[in-house]
């Protein structure tokens, strides 16, 4: 069966294609549209598309579109879109989870070892010794605990970490220490040590944690955003640790992308920003190609895809 397939992607789309080519023969031609920023060609004619971002409107121009795989795992840039039809929807799944949880962890340790001040010091060729905390009998509190958030909590137990989950039901099925719903925050977030935010981005997560909610963190916690800049009040964020009413932070998913140059982020002490990097490995594209070539087999056999999702469904806020 030959189908209508566009890889629309500008970092990964050429190398996935390759491996497509190999793992999936017998499609026909495979289209790679590297320029997101307008749509496809013969968008009208697509039937499935792999993509991560791309214009507004785009899948209410895709006439013939049955299947949006997505590359990552957030879909709230989706939620205001209107497909022509009924539209099965994918994503990553848990392919990007291992790596987003050893960065998390890199933060966890980096921060608790003063790492960005001694690059600082390599880089100015002095000599200080670092601030630097035990990780071990600290408490780790994780807003949600999807698939980046249970591989973030699987590792805590090899640093002797306690760890407390945050999320809509309070159900964590021994994931980890402990466990509360969300109306519980007023309880949870003074017992943090460190704060990773985990969660979906959406309505329903909409500045979640705002300027009242980072005053519940005790003033030695450190937090970490690698969820969705829209979860956080970032200037809620630089507010408390200019005031010492935080130690530090790691994000690394900001409200404009590229940082622009003039942003206060940059300049605010202990605050350490990466470039939304905290999902990249070197296997990332062989994986994606392997999942995708999977569903292919399923979309050809009528089989239900993995990691299927249904981001259309209005979800009420935690």
């Amino acid at each position: 069966m030959r189908m209508n397939l566009c890889i629309f992607h500008n970092r990964i789309g050429q190398a996935l294609k390759a491996r497509l080519d190999d793992l999936a023969p017998g499609l026909g031609s495979i289209r790679v549209v590297t320029d997101t920023g307008h749509d496809p060609p013969d968008a009208e004619n697509i039937e499935i598309l792999v993509a991560n971002t791309f214009p507004a409107g785009l899948l209410s121009r895709c006439k013939r579109l049955r299947w949006l795989q997505l590359t990552g795992t957030g879909y709230d840039h989706i939620l205001q879109e209107r497909p022509a039809g009924a539209l099965l929807v994918t994503n990553a799944g848990e392919i990007p989870a291992r790596a987003v949880a050893e960065f998390v962890w890199m933060g966890i340790l980096g921060l608790a070892k003063d790492a960005p001040a001694l690059v600082r010091a390599q880089d100015q060729r002095r000599w200080p010794l670092p601030q630097a905390r035990l990780v071990a009998g600290t408490t780790l509190v994780i807003a949600g605990l999807g698939n980046v958030g249970r591989a973030v909590a699987s590792r805590a137990s090899g640093f002797d970490v306690r760890t407390i989950a945050l999320t809509r039901t309070g159900i964590a099925r021994g994931i980890t220490n402990e466990s509360y719903a969300w109306r519980h925050i007023g309880t949870v977030l003074p017992k943090a040590d460190h704060l990773v935010v985990a969660l979906p981005g959406g309505p329903e997560t909409q500045h979640l944690l705002d300027a009242a909610a980072i005053d519940l963190l005790p003033p030695h916690a450190v937090l970490i955003n690698i969820s969705r800049a829209t979860i956080v009040d970032t200037a809620a964020v630089i507010r408390a640790l200019s005031k010492g009413r935080l130690r530090a932070a790691l994000l690394d998913v900001h409200d404009q992308e590229p940082l622009p140059p003039e942003h206060p982020a940059w300049t605010t002490r202990n605050l350490w920003i990466t470039p939304h990097c905290a999902f990249c490995y070197p296997g990332e594209t062989e994986d994606l190609a392997r999942l995708i070539a999977d569903n292919l087999h399923r979309y050809r056999s009528g089989i239900p895809l993995k990691n299927a999702i249904d981001p259309f469904v209005p979800r009420e806020r935690p």
